[in-house]
This record gives C-alpha cells, sequence and structure tokens, in this order.
C-alpha cells in the first residue's frame, strides 16, 4: 500500500496542504487495504507533507490495523476514556498543522470538532474531490474484481427471471435476486436492490412493496449489483411481463438507442459533456423528451457513484482506467420508467464493455 501513500503525498503537495486526514470509506480502504467501519467511534488517518501516518483508533480495532501492515504510529483510545485525549497525544507527535484537507463528503461534524479542540488555529479544507482522485484509473487487479462482480450479478439476474410469474409482489422477486447474489458468491451488495413494477417503475429510485404485483403487460426494472472485494457492479435492465406494447417497445427502442450512443462515445479525449450530450440528445430527438430526468452516468469502483460524473457541463476528458455507467432512462409518471445501464472501462481505442447481459427487449412468461 506504500505507492497508495505515496498518491496522498502528492495530493498534498499539489494542493498545498500541511497533511490530509481518512475516516473509514472508500478512500480509506484504497489507501489502507482495511474494510473499517464509519460509526459513533471515531477512527481517523492522519498523513502529513513530513511522511509522518498517525492513526487514531478504537481500542477494538488495534488489531485489524495492524494486520494490514501500514508503517503507521497507533494512538489508541478506550470506550470509557473517550477520544479526545488520542487527538491531543497526535497533535503532540505531529505538531502544529496549519491546512488540513479532508473528506468533505465523508467525515463527520464530531470528528473535525475533535480535530479542531486539539490542533489548535487549524484551518480545515474540503478536498474530498482532490483525494478521491487518487482511484480514478483502475488497475487491471480492479477492472478484474469488478468484472467478477458484475458475472455475480448477471447470473443472479437469469435466474430471478427464470422464477417470475404474474401474481408475484416486488419485495418477493427483490428477495429471491439478493439470495441469489449471496449464493452466486456475491459478498455484500452495491445497495439496496431496484426492483419495480408498472407505474413504480417511473420512479428512477423507487421502493419496491408487497403491494406492487406484477401483471400482464407491465414493465419490470431491476437496477443492482454485487459487491465482490470492495468493487460494485451497478447495472439496470428493464423487461416486459407477457406482452409489451407499441408504445411501450418505442420508449424501450430509444432508450437503448441512447445506450448504445453513449458507449460509442466512451472514448479518448470525449469530455463527460460530450458523453451526456450525445446520449441526451437521442432521447430528445425523440418522441419522449419530456420524460429525461437524469444524467448519463457516473464512475464506479469502491463507490457506486464516484467521480467522473457524466453530465452535460462536466469538461473533465474521459482517461484510460476510468470506470463509468451508461444509463439513459424514460420516466412516464403513472405509467412505466426505463432505464438501461452498463459498466463500461476507458480505454486507448474502444471502451471495454463489461456488463454483457442482452438489451434486446425481452418478454418474461414463465406461465
Amino acid at each position: 500500500m506504500e505507492d497508495r501513500i505515496k498518491k496522498i503525498y502528492e495530493i498534498i503537495d499539489s494542493s498545498n496542504l500541511d497533511a490530509i486526514a481518512l475516516v473509514p470509506g472508500s478512500n480509506f480502504r484504497y489507501v489502507t487495504g482495511g474494510n473499517f467501519h464509519l460509526m459513533e467511534r471515531p477512527t481517523v488517518l492522519i498523513i502529513t507533507k513530513n511522511k509522518e501516518v498517525v492513526a487514531i483508533l478504537p481500542s477494538l480495532e488495534v488489531d485489524s490495523f495492524n494486520k494490514l501492515g501500514i508503517n503507521a504510529k497507533i494512538i489508541s483510545w478506550h470506550d470509557k476514556d473517550g477520544f479526545q485525549k488520542a487527538f491531543i497525544e497526535a497533535q503532540n507527535i505531529i505538531g502544529k498543522i496549519d491546512t488540513l484537507g479532508v473528506e468533505g463528503q465523508r467525515i463527520r461534524f464530531f470528528e473535525t470538532q475533535a480535530i479542531k479542540e486539539s490542533f489548535k488555529s487549524i484551518k480545515l479544507i474540503n478536498a474530498h474531490k482532490e483525494i478521491s482522485s487518487i482511484r480514478l484509473n483502475k488497475d487491471e487487479k480492479e477492472i478484474q474484481c469488478l468484472k467478477k462482480a458484475i458475472e455475480i450479478s448477471e447470473k443472479s439476474l437469469e435466474q430471478t427471471l427464470q422464477y417470475i410469474k404474474t401474481g408475484m409482489s416486488e419485495i418477493e422477486i427483490k428477495n429471491f435476486l439478493i439470495q441469489a447474489l449471496y449464493k452466486n458468491g456475491g459478498e455484500g451488495l452495491s445497495f439496496d436492490p431496484i426492483v419495480l413494477t408498472g407505474a413504480n417503475s417511473a420512479l428512477p429510485h423507487g421502493h419496491s412493496s408487497e403491494n406492487n404485483i406484477i401483471k400482464k403487460g407491465d414493465t419490470l426494472l431491476f437496477d443492482f449489483g454485487a459487491t465482490y472485494e470492495g468493487f460494485n457492479a451497478d447495472i439496470t435492465r428493464t423487461f416486459f411481463i407477457i406482452e409489451a406494447d407499441e408504445y411501450q417497445r418505442e420508449a424501450y427502442n430509444n432508450v437503448l438507442d441512447a445506450n448504445k450512443v453513449g458507449i460509442k462515445n466512451s472514448i479518448i479525449p470525449k469530455t463527460m459533456h460530450d458523453v451526456d450530450n450525445e446520449t441526451t440528445l437521442v432521447l430528445e430527438n425523440g418522441k419522449f423528451k419530456e420524460f429525461i430526468v437524469h444524467k448519463t452516468g457516473h464512475g464506479l469502483g469502491l463507490d457506486v457513484h464516484e467521480d467522473p460524473y457524466i453530465v452535460r457541463g462536466n469538461k473533465a476528458s474521459l482517461e484510460k482506467g476510468m470506470i463509468i455507467t451508461v444509463e439513459p432512462g424514460l420516466y412516464i409518471p403513472g405509467k412505466f420508467g426505463i432505464r438501461i445501464e452498463d459498466d463500461v472501462v476507458i480505454t486507448d481505442n474502444d471502451p471495454q464493455i463489461l456488463t454483457s447481459f442482452s438489451k434486446e427487449l425481452r418478454i418474461i412468461n414463465n406461465e
């Protein structure tokens, strides 16, 4: 992990900081290899421009941290004593810090207060984007982990489709999918799976209900993924129960065309703006443009949603090793929603599509 800590030193230098603090989450895991929980007990790793690494840990996490082999000064604290003295001890070791980069979307108020009370006159800088940039470009091992997560996810989806019958609820189908994800080797869920039918599928991030029963002519939308060694699959497919009318077919093919254009444009030296613009234009030029409600996609890795974000106005360029989602959708209130999502690796040449589950319009009829 020394090479990853070196990346933090580079961020400290380029951002003109004295140090960076990490709390449990994807950046912490990437740098240390440790998957610790964000809980009421603060766990903070401080890395300084002077190459000092100090870990403030609750006593129950010390053994787990030691197994990581990180060359760090460990300051532990016990529940009965509280954590503030540990932060004061960290200040005594590190000395004066004027500017500390923190993960603004991750660190919590009580952790920032503990830091401020121990490091007097310190200025906290939101360096979340800069810190997270060390994870933008995935290496081959990381790509293989994501491929495995996708393989597990797609196998589980096919098993679920074979199980489905009319009269089942969204919750019943969702629970079967979750069991399949674990049985097929998933180490966890990328997020709580979205399984929506009929009008409920018009809610992009709707919630499954035992009261929503699938019936003939419904759409059935799945947005889900397994995790493998921390990496998250994120796949969306939309199906039709027994039949699909012409209006549904037209909407589906419009989304499918947009998905294909988005993938085709996921090449260097295109920008995030380019990919979203070309994808969204396909939808805007169709008859369903009023039902567009979100951008084309996002980065994917240890977080389900991470940089880069595929949205108009983002002029950052695609780079080799980035993994993004391409997931256009249309959502017609009170009727149905359709989304098709693939996971794509940016290469020096054509994009590498990691997802392989068929996107051709599919009718589910297991009656």
